[in-house]
C-alpha cells in the first residue's frame, strides 16, 4: 500500500511539474521566423506610416537591447511625447504617467529587469489621422536568471508630433497561459482537502481511543 502511495505521489508531482512548465511557454513560436506572420494580424496602415511607426520600434527595441542607462534622457526625447504619457509595466500596481515616471521605469528596466526581444516586423498597426497603436509579442531573458525566460505581449498608442512618430502609451504584459495555474489550483485543493480530511480522521479516532 505504501508503494502504491509513493508511485502516486511521484505521478502527482509530475502533473505539477508538468503544469508549472506549460505555463511558461512562448506561444507563437511559429511566427518568430517569419516577417509574414502576424498574430494579431497587419492592421490598417499605409505601408509608408507603418515604415514610420517599425522604425521607431525597431528604436526601441535597440534601447532595450543596448540598455545604456546614459542614454536615457536622448532615448526619451527622441521616441516618447512630452505629454499624456502612461506606461504600464508587468505588475498590477505598476502605472507610470508622466514624462518623468516614463523615463524612470525606462531606466530601471535597462538597469536590472531583462534582455527584451520583440517581433517588431511583425506588428499589428493601425492608425487614423495623427494617431496609431500597435500591438506585436516578444520575451525577456531576465538578468537574475539567464534560464528564465519569459513570453511578452507589448502594445501602445503613438501620436505624430512635428512629423514623427512618438510613443504615449505603452503597456508590458506577460504573455501566459494561467489556464494550468487554475489547474494546478484545483489539483493542490483536492490534495488538500483529502489530507484534511484524513488528519480530521485520523484525530477522531485518537479521540475516541482517549475515551475508551
Amino acid at each position: 500500500m505504501k508503494f502504491v502511495k509513493r508511485i502516486l505521489m511521484i505521478l502527482l508531482n509530475f502533473l505539477l511539474l508538468y503544469l508549472l512548465v506549460s505555463v511558461f511557454k512562448i506561444p507563437h513560436k511559429e511566427t518568430y521566423n517569419s516577417k509574414d506572420s502576424f498574430v494579431f494580424s497587419k492592421g490598417n496602415a499605409p505601408q509608408e506610416i507603418r515604415s514610420e511607426i517599425i522604425q521607431q520600434l525597431q528604436m526601441l527595441q535597440a534601447g532595450y537591447v543596448k540598455r545604456d542607462t546614459s542614454q536615457v534622457e536622448y532615448f526619451m526625447k527622441r521616441l516618447f511625447s512630452q505629454q499624456n504619457i502612461v506606461i504600464l509595466a508587468t505588475m498590477p500596481n505598476e502605472i507610470f504617467s508622466g514624462y518623468n515616471e516614463a523615463a524612470r521605469v525606462i531606466r530601471s528596466d535597462w538597469a536590472s529587469w531583462g534582455d527584451c526581444r520583440f517581433l517588431v516586423d511583425n506588428a499589428n498597426i493601425s492608425t487614423f489621422k495623427d494617431v496609431a497603436w500597435f500591438s506585436t509579442i516578444g520575451f525577456v531573458k531576465f538578468d537574475l536568471c539567464r534560464f528564465l525566460i519569459l513570453p511578452l505581449r507589448l502594445s501602445g498608442v503613438m501620436v505624430k508630433e512635428n512629423h514623427v512618430w512618438k510613443f504615449q502609451q505603452l503597456q508590458f504584459q506577460f504573455d501566459l497561459n494561467f489556464s494550468f495555474v487554475l489547474l494546478m489550483i484545483v489539483v493542490l485543493m483536492i490534495v488538500l482537502s483529502k489530507d484534511i480530511i484524513l488528519l480530521a480522521i485520523t484525530a477522531i479516532q485518537s479521540l475516541s481511543k482517549g475515551k475508551d
